[in-house]
């Protein structure tokens, strides 16, 4: 749509405005614009992040708790 957006931004924005663009406002097209350049830069900086096939998701321990006894079960 203009030449300020990423590529990956305007790829996007153009499926956007093929698929919903007959029945979204100026407003709306803007904010849906602003949404996928913040979606787009967030990708970009996970990108950034290489990570290790020893990597795991963090994980938290929340133990089970009978609500009829407060006792708990692992």
């Amino acid at each position: 749509m203009t030449s300020d957006m990423r590529p990956e931004s305007e790829t996007l924005f153009n499926m956007i405005i093929e698929k919903y663009g007959d029945i979204l406002n100026d407003m709306q097209l803007k904010a849906v614009k602003e949404s996928v350049d913040e979606l787009v830069e967030n990708a970009e900086a996970l990108r950034k992040i290489k990570l290790d096939s020893r990597d795991e998701p963090f994980s938290v321990f929340t133990p089970y708790i009978d609500e009829q006894d407060g006792t708990y079960d692992t």
